[in-house]
């Protein structure tokens, strides 16, 4: 477990999840998250739960046992191997200038069960920004075959990226939107092309 009280006594970086089903754009959004940050002199780590999954140099990251590696001007990568809860403890203990955390849970995780570990190395829940990455190309399969996964990951964003919005319609952005509002009114939804660009709205929450 982490020890709070040391942890707690220091500024804790904020922790940011990035979360949605496979094939989202979750590994994009990130990466294109911490090199946006990094340029604006931001020091941040990476979470991530497998190597393959990220576009980094595997070689590298194998040399040096899974661990940690210098990322983006002074970022850091550290591959979860062992629990979240571990994994976080060894980011605060040994990166005392972080001004972010960035975390990719699997694509089926349900973001619920990331929220433990989190809190048991001193934070509060409000403190967790959940980023929901929205793919509309899918709608279909949200509402009829992953329904309560999907309310269950929305009601805990603090805001909801609907990606892809170059391949589809309108109508289907205009849906993604209204399935947003009825599972939580009033939540900040923002649309983008993550593999063209992050948008102006999304850069200014940080």
């Amino acid at each position: 477990m982490c020890n709070e009280n040391a942890i707690t006594e220091k500024k804790k970086p904020p922790i940011i999840l990035f979360t949605g089903f496979l094939g989202s754009g979750k590994t994009t959004m990130l990466l294109k998250t911490i090199e946006m940050l990094a340029t604006t002199g931001k020091k941040c780590a990476i979470i991530i739960n497998e190597i393959g999954e990220v576009g980094i140099d595997n070689r590298q990251m194998r040399m040096l046992g899974y661990d940690v590696l210098d990322l983006f001007g002074g970022c850091v990568c550290c591959t979860m191997k062992v629990t979240l809860e571990a994994t976080i403890n060894h980011l605060l203990e040994e990166y005392e200038d972080l001004d972010y955390v960035l975390f990719e849970p699997s694509g089926m995780a349900n973001p619920s069960s990331m929220i433990p570990a989190i809190t048991n190395c001193g934070y509060q829940e409000e403190e967790i920004q959940n980023v929901f990455i929205f793919d509309p190309t899918r709608i279909a399969f949200y509402q009829n075959r992953i329904n309560q996964l999907f309310n269950d990951s929305i009601n805990l964003a603090k805001y909801v990226v609907i990606n892809k919005i170059d391949q589809v319609s309108a109508t289907e952005i205009e849906t993604a939107q209204k399935m947003v509002e009825l599972a939580k009114p009033g939540l900040i939804t923002l649309e983008m092309n993550i593999n063209k660009e992050l948008s102006q709205e999304f850069q200014q929450l940080f």
